[in-house]
């Protein structure tokens, strides 16, 4: 069992990297961590979810954004968080279901995809895939953040 704070680190850990640093099309080093169904059980309690909506062909799924909480430490892995930023907004595409009944290892990797500026605030924007370890995709997520200088 992986949680998100044994893998994402805090602001101030480490220098944090700048909008200057941020490099289209850089790719993010994969991060390797496991879903249990611990892991599952406590997610959907803080995001009360109602399991019975999450049963496909009468078998228990996780919420299929139970990886969000995993999305920005497969980020920090190439750039260490700043303090200050926002979240603007995240785009997901559900591929294959995170049974909730057995222990998943996943994948994330991800790329920087683009970064701008407008009405004085900078943005950037990357993509992160999560993969099971045997190759089969999860999730896709698109995530756009401003940030200070």
């Amino acid at each position: 069992m992986t949680r998100p704070s044994e893998v994402k680190p805090r602001e101030g850990e480490q220098p944090a990297a700048l909008y200057k640093d941020w490099v289209i099309g850089s790719e993010f080093p994969e991060l390797r961590f496991t879903i249990t169904p611990d892991i599952v059980e406590e997610y959907m309690s803080v995001v009360s979810a109602e399991a019975s909506n999450y049963v496909i062909d009468g078998r228990q799924a996780a919420p299929p954004n139970v990886v969000a909480v995993y999305l920005m430490a497969v980020m920090y892995r190439k750039y260490p968080p700043q303090q200050g930023g926002i979240m603007i907004g995240n785009t997901f595409k559900f591929f294959h279901p995170i049974w909730a009944d057995e222990t998943t290892e996943v994948v994330g990797t991800g790329r920087l995809t683009d970064k701008y500026e407008k009405k004085g605030r900078k943005y950037i924007c990357y993509q992160v895939d999560f993969h099971r370890a045997d190759g089969q995709q999860l999730t896709s997520i698109l995530h756009t953040s401003a940030f200070p200088d």
